[in-house]
C-alpha cells in the first residue's frame, strides 16, 4: 500500500478558510476502504481524526478549514501592553499544527478492518506526514473570491537576508488600515506581523529587530528612541525570540513547534504584536503623550544590521500617528475588532454617541388586602404594594457616529460590522461589545457623494445587573 499526497494547503495560512488536502492510494479499491486524516498539534498529539471513503475517482479530499478553528482563539491580553514592553507574543490566535494520513480497510466486505500507516505497518493510527512537516495557522479568514485556496502571503511575509545593511521598504503588518492614522493621547493601538523564519533559516528571516519611535512637535523632532524586541522569559508578554540585542538571528532561528524555549523561534514569537498607540508607549515609560507636547509621531519596524545595531536603511512597516483632538466636544468611541487576518484593528468614531436603556421587568400583582395578617384586625397599610417587580433586566444600547470617511476608509471598516470579536476602549479598560446592526451601506452614489459616514449600533456583552 502507498499513500500519495497530491495537494496540500499552504504552510502559512488562515484557519477559517477552505484548506484542502487531496490524497490517493493504490489500496483505495479494497473492501471497506477509508482514508484517515489526523490533525495534530505541534507536539504531534492527535487533536481529531477524520475518516472518509474514496470519491468516485478513488481519491480522498480533506478540508480542515474551520476544524482547526476550534483549537484557536483571540488574543485579548495585550491591549494595554507597554509596562512589560512594546512587543508581545501571540498565545491563542496562531499555532503550529501537523497533518498526517493513513488508511483502513478489510479483506472482505464483512471482515474487521485494520488501520495502516503510510509505510504499511499496522499501528492503528494515521502517521503519514504531509508534504510539509508542519503548518502555521492563524485565526483569520480568506475571501472565497480571492482567486485561490491558499492565503497569498507575499505582502505579509517576505524574508530578507539578516543581518544586513540592505535598503528596502515593506508593509508587512497584518492590516488593511492606512499607514497614517489618528489617535488621542490615551488611545491604545496594536499591530501584528509575522516575525522570523518559518522553516528555521539561519540567514534569511522577516526579522523584526526593533521599533524606531520619532515624535514631532511644531515641525521639529522632539523625541527619538529605538526600542528593541527581546524576550527574557517564556510568558505571553515580551516578544522574541532573541533574549538580548547582541544576538544575531542565526542564534535563535531554530523552530520550536512543540515546547516553547526562550531564545528559539516558537509559535508565540512567530506572530508578534507591537503596541504603537500613544498610551502603549506612555505605559512603557518612554514619551508621555498625555503631558508632553506633540503633533504626530512615526513608528518604524526595523531589521538588524549587526549585534546591538538597527538597520535604519530598511523598514518592515511604518505608521504615522497624528494627534486627534476632541471633535466638537464629543468624546467619541474607540473600537477594536478582529480583522480578516485574525488580529486587531482600531478606529475612533468621533461624532455624537447616544445611549438608550431598555428595562425588562417581571411584575406580579398582590392584593391590597393582607389576607395573611397575623394581627387581631386587618390593618390598613398604605405602604403595601399592589404591583411588585421581582426582576429587572437592564439592556443598554449605544449608537456611535463616525466622521466623514473616504471610500478606502469605509471599505476598511466593513469588517467591524461582522467581526466575531469587538471591544471599545472605556478609559483604560477594554470592554467587550456586540454589534447589533444586521445590515450596513458602504457604497452610495459615486458621482455625487465622495465621502461617507457610518452609524454603528452596539450593546455591552455584559449588561448591568439589577438587585
Amino acid at each position: 500500500m502507498s499513500i500519495t499526497i497530491q495537494q496540500y494547503a499552504g504552510q502559512l495560512n488562515l484557519a477559517n478558510s477552505d484548506m484542502l488536502w487531496e490524497v490517493t492510494s493504490n489500496s483505495s479499491s479494497a473492501a471497506q476502504y477509508q482514508y484517515v486524516c489526523a490533525l495534530k498539534d505541534g507536539c504531534g498529539t492527535t487533536l481529531t481524526t477524520i475518516k472518509q471513503q474514496p470519491n468516485p475517482s478513488y481519491k480522498g479530499v480533506f478540508n480542515l478549514g474551520r476544524i482547526v478553528r476550534q483549537y484557536l482563539d483571540y488574543d485579548t491580553d495585550n491591549f494595554s501592553m507597554g509596562a512589560d514592553g512594546l512587543f508581545y507574543k501571540n498565545t491563542n490566535a496562531a499555532k503550529y499544527f501537523k497533518v498526517a494520513f493513513g488508511e483502513e480497510y478489510g479483506v472482505s466486505p464483512s471482515s474487521s478492518v485494520t488501520s495502516y500507516t503510510g509505510v504499511g505497518s499496522t499501528t492503528g493510527s494515521a502517521s503519514v506526514t504531509g508534504s510539509i512537516p508542519y503548518y502555521y495557522l492563524i485565526n483569520g479568514v480568506i475571501d472565497p473570491n480571492s482567486g485561490a485556496w491558499n492565503w497569498n502571503t507575499s505582502s505579509f511575509y517576505d524574508p530578507q537576508t539578516t543581518p544586513s545593511s540592505a535598503t528596502f521598504t515593506k508593509n508587512v503588518a497584518l492590516t488593511d488600515a492606512s499607514r497614517t492614522q489618528s489617535a488621542r493621547p490615551t488611545d491604545y493601538l496594536t499591530i501584528a506581523s509575522i516575525n522570523g523564519a518559518l522553516n528555521g533559516s539561519t540567514s534569511s528571516a522577516q526579522d523584526i529587530y526593533a521599533l524606531d519611535l520619532n515624535v514631532y512637535y511644531t515641525g521639529a523632532l522632539a523625541y527619538t528612541q529605538s526600542l528593541f524586541n527581546t524576550s527574557v522569559n517564556t510568558a505571553s508578554y515580551y516578544g522574541g525570540p532573541r533574549t538580548s540585542t547582541a544576538q544575531l538571528w542565526s542564534a535563535v532561528a531554530t523552530v520550536q513547534t512543540c515546547s516553547i524555549n526562550s531564545g528559539s523561534q516558537s509559535s508565540g514569537s512567530f506572530l508578534l504584536y507591537t503596541g504603537i498607540g500613544p498610551q502603549n508607549i506612555t505605559n512603557n515609560g518612554n514619551f508621555d503623550f498625555s503631558t508632553q507636547n506633540w503633533d504626530y509621531y512615526t513608528i518604524t519596524l526595523r531589521p538588524q544590521q549587526a549585534a546591538n545595531t538597527v538597520n535604519t536603511n530598511a523598514s518592515w512597516d511604518k505608521f504615522t500617528i497624528n494627534k486627534q483632538d476632541p471633535n466638537c466636544g464629543y468624546e467619541g468611541v474607540r473600537f477594536a475588532w478582529i480583522n480578516d487576518y485574525g488580529v486587531w484593528d482600531w478606529f475612533n468614531f468621533t461624532l455624537q454617541s447616544d445611549k438608550n436603556t431598555n428595562l425588562d421587568k417581571g411584575i406580579y400583582k398582590q392584593t391590597f388586602v393582607d389576607y395573611s395578617t397575623t394581627t387581631n384586625a386587618v390593618d390598613y397599610n398604605i405602604r403595601r404594594r399592589g404591583n411588585n417587580a421581582y426582576y429587572t433586566n437592564i439592556n443598554e444600547n449605544f449608537t456611535a457616529n463616525s466622521d466623514w470617511l473616504t471610500q478606502a476608509e469605509a471599505d476598511w471598516l466593513e469588517p467591524l460590522f461582522y467581526s466575531p470579536n469587538v471591544y471599545i476602549q472605556d478609559g483604560f479598560n477594554m470592554v467587550p461589545v456586540i454589534i447589533t446592526d444586521s445590515q450596513f451601506t458602504s457604497k452610495r452614489n459615486p458621482r455625487t457623494q465622495k465621502n461617507f459616514q457610518y452609524t454603528i449600533n452596539y450593546t455591552l456583552a455584559n449588561n448591568k445587573r439589577s438587585r
